[in-house]
């Protein structure tokens, strides 16, 4: 009998390498889901508006109720598609529990995006995929939109994930195949489905791309088309003029309300991740922040050895999406969140060129084995000291945000205890209905309103005093309802004149009016 021989594999240095960054990708998406769940367990931390539109919008979508003919939606359909696991879920368990669900899932999506990005930048190595990917997680921005149904995780998923599909094969020095192009593309197309900033991301890979992929780029461009329009037909075919009124003219065109326009130094400040935390920067400090990252960033890049399209990529996708949030029409506090893996990733790829030369620096000085153990190890400990108090100083900010503002979970039970399941109830933040369980109705009849600043978009936003014709179909909306809940008696979300006020008041009494939520039932069959 006689031994048999095993071929153990070789481990070479490139396999080693390989194996640290998978593993540092790894780590880095559950650091981040670590934290994210860590603070789903802080109640309340959750931006409310939009995450009651999304999933009441869903809820209703998947009851037969469709958006663009039935119910206002200024927002492409990507996230109803996304969605609609969990709105089946709520309509079995209760929408409660789906809005549970669709938290989690969100928290769990926000975290990959980490990872993905630490994966994007490797070609730097595994202090440029630890900055990225640990920034990205622990950026206060990413703490808020992680907590609730936002657009900007689902959208920037499928933007990483398209760029590294088509980018990892040029990394290696591969040609890029035309069927990279066209999945990466569809990805493209798909993102903008969710939301249709990623069309910026797109343009800024096609311009690196052109010099590489020539005739070709019609693959790319292509399968972002595909993407796009391939799951938004069965809405353009159901409802054409409202879909495209509603995702597009609404979207791009709408009469601005200064209200909702705020400058160029508050977006900076908001830009900076960390708004609205104790730890935000001034006007001034915003200012000094880019500057300085501007010059920087410039500089490495230029003198930067062995640049790619990654690099260039990362910084022309910076310049259009930053470029592009400061001069929108409007802009909304966590739309921070779509900017900020462009521009960790580029400031990651930065600092990392100035490895090289500290390592070299840190080699020449003699030190035992054992020393430099104890020294990383230091650091690494004081690092996690650090990201532990930035959690929980974030997570404390964000619950006490939403104290302020007077939405509180167990505030809006009142919502279950008042109204009888199965009732016809109008919000004006649909979160309410969502929260309490209370979002569907047994009567046919019921209107189905989850977005009612949405709606005001197609009005002038009050910019103007409110058409007759809006007036007017809200009084339906209440000639129909048996309650309605609002979170103000005066909230603008309604377009409220003489004459509706008039009309509501003689048809409706108050039964429950304390902590921002008031409940009205109606008197009479009207």
């Amino acid at each position: 009998m006689t031994d048999q021989d095993t071929t153990i594999p070789e481990v070479t240095p490139s396999s080693m390498q390989s194996r640290a960054k998978v593993s540092i990708a790894a780590g880095v998406g559950v650091l981040a889901i670590a934290i994210y769940l860590w603070q789903l367990s802080v109640p309340e931390s959750v931006s409310f508006y939009d995450t009651g539109v999304y999933m009441a919008a869903t809820i209703h979508f998947v009851s037969g109720v469709l958006p663009y003919r039935d119910f206002t939606f200024v927002n492409p359909p990507g996230i109803l598609l996304l969605m609609t696991p969990v709105g089946i879920f709520a309509r079995i368990f209760g929408s409660h529990d789906g809005l549970i669900l669709a938290r989690v899932l969100t928290s769990m999506v926000t975290a990959l995006n980490a990872s993905l990005l630490a994966w994007l930048v490797r070609h730097r190595g595994r202090f440029a995929m630890a900055l990225a990917g640990i920034g990205l997680a622990i950026l206060p921005i990413a703490f808020f939109v992680s907590s609730a149904l936002k657009l900007d995780p689902y959208s920037i998923c499928f933007v990483l994930l398209g760029s590294l599909t088509i980018l990892s094969r040029h990394r290696r020095g591969d040609e890029i195949a035309n069927r990279s192009l066209l999945i990466g593309g569809v990805l493209f197309g798909l993102a903008a489905i969710v939301k249709l900033w990623a069309f910026f991301p797109f343009l800024a890979l096609a311009i690196c791309l052109l010099p590489i992929i020539r005739r070709r780029s019609s693959f790319f461009v292509g399968g972002a088309a595909l993407g796009l329009i391939v799951p938004s037909l069965p809405f353009v075919l159901i409802a054409p003029d409202n879909f495209v009124n509603q995702v597009f003219t609404v979207q791009l065109l709408q009469k601005v309300n200064p209200q909702f326009g705020p400058g160029i130094a508050k977006r900076l400040i908001d830009l900076t991740g960390v708004f609205p935390t104790s730890i935000a920067p001034t006007t001034k400090e915003a200012v000094v922040i880019f500057v300085v990252l501007f010059l920087f960033v410039g500089s490495t890049l230029i003198r930067l050895t062995g640049r790619n399209v990654v690099d260039a990529y990362l910084a022309l996708a910076s310049v259009l999406t930053v470029g592009s949030l400061l001069t929108s029409p409007t802009f909304q506090m966590y739309w921070a969140y779509y900017a900020a893996p462009f521009l960790v990733g580029t400031f990651s790829i930065s600092v990392s060129s100035l490895g090289e030369p500290l390592m070299r620096v840190f080699d020449l000085i003699k030190i035992s084995g054992a020393l430099r153990r104890f020294l990383s190890w230091t650091f690494a400990g004081i690092g996690a000291l650090l990201v532990f108090a930035l959690v929980l100083s974030v997570t404390t900010f964000y619950t006490n945000y939403a104290w302020f503002y007077g939405i509180y979970g167990p505030k809006v039970a009142a919502v279950d205890r008042v109204i009888p399941p199965g009732k016809c109830v109008v919000y004006d933040y649909a979160i309410f209905g969502v929260y309490a369980n209370r979002i569907t109705s047994d009567d046919q009849s019921c209107p189905s309103v989850v977005d009612p600043y949405g709606m005001w978009l197609d009005f002038g936003d009050h910019v103007i005093p409110p058409p007759a014709k809006f007036v007017a179909e809200w009084k339906g909306y209440f000639r129909n309802a048996q309650y309605v809940v609002l979170n103000n008696p005066n909230t603008t979300y309604i377009p409220w004149n003489n004459k509706l006020r008039k009309w509501f008041d003689a048809n409706y009494h108050l039964l429950y009016g304390k902590d921002y939520i008031f409940i009205y039932a109606k008197d009479s069959q009207i």
